[in-house]
């Protein structure tokens, strides 16, 4: 589904899929960013949904899935990414929503270039990663390599304990295919130190939130610190674990469609 394709990006090739309905679609585009360890395969069914009426446009971080492995791995190096591919595709103005990290980026990128983003959306996200010992993990990660650490990881820190092992597979595979050690104990490093709480507060565009009941990674009382920064309320999907888009897509898609239909010009 979609049109694949490379643009050239701040550091390197950046993969994105272009999904656009006959006629265009309804409204300004949707931009979709996944989290770290993640790739653009995470909106999928996402798009499947929302690609009927509306532009849909993901992509791979750089780091992460078929793009450019150089970093660096920071929320400001991810929104440039993104406009890289705002930029690339001559789409003056996007909703932008992001998945875990992803929804730090599409903050950064509303306060950075603020013109070119008419909503932002966050699910799963957080202001600060809370890792007890990141050496630990670290440590932990050599150990094992990449796949097996994500095959140990991901189940019981990303999805509800109700999930199918074929979306967990397909986790599993976006976080560890083409990817090597270094560049993924860089990112992990990177996002544990990253506090986008100023960032957040300086968002002026409207905002959506919303965190799985039963997230261990970014847990509720994170989704309320990321609500409160962007001056919203937040909305709790019971059942649900941390990667959202894929253990409920129905739900998140419906989320943003409201959300980029509320009032104003879309």
């Amino acid at each position: 589904m979609g049109e694949a394709f490379e643009i050239k990006g701040p550091v390197g090739a950046i993969a994105v899929l272009d999904t656009t309905p006959s006629g265009g679609g309804n409204g300004e585009p949707i931009l979709l960013v996944h989290g770290i360890n993640m790739s653009r395969d995470v909106w999928t069914d996402v798009i499947e949904i929302i690609g009927r009426r509306r532009r849909v446009i993901s992509f791979d971080l750089r780091g992460h899935g078929q793009s450019g492995k150089t970093g660096p791995f920071t929320a400001d190096g991810y929104a440039a990414d993104a406009l890289a591919v705002l930029n690339a595709l001559d789409i003056p103005r996007a909703h932008v929503a992001g998945i875990s990290f992803g929804g730090s980026a599409a903050n950064t990128l509303a306060v950075k270039s603020p013109d070119r983003v008419a909503t932002v959306a966050s699910f799963g996200g957080a202001l600060t990663v809370e890792i007890l010992d990141i050496d630990d993990m670290i440590t932990l990660i050599r150990s094992l390599g990449v796949r097996d650490f994500f095959t140990s990881f991901l189940p019981r820190s990303s999805f509800s304990p109700s999930t199918s092992q074929a979306l967990i597979d397909r986790a599993i595979n976006a976080a560890s295919i083409g990817r090597d050690l270094e560049t993924v104990i860089a990112i992990i490093t990177s996002a544990v130190s990253s506090d986008t709480t100023a960032v957040a507060k300086a968002v002026t565009a409207p905002a959506l939130v919303a965190t799985g009941e039963l997230d261990m990674t970014c847990p509720v009382k994170s989704g309320q610190a990321v609500a409160a920064a962007l001056r919203t309320e937040l909305v709790v999907l019971p059942g649900r674990g941390h990667v959202l888009s894929m253990e409920a897509p129905d739900e998140v898609a419906a989320l943003i469609e409201i959300h980029v239909t509320g009032p104003g010009p879309h």
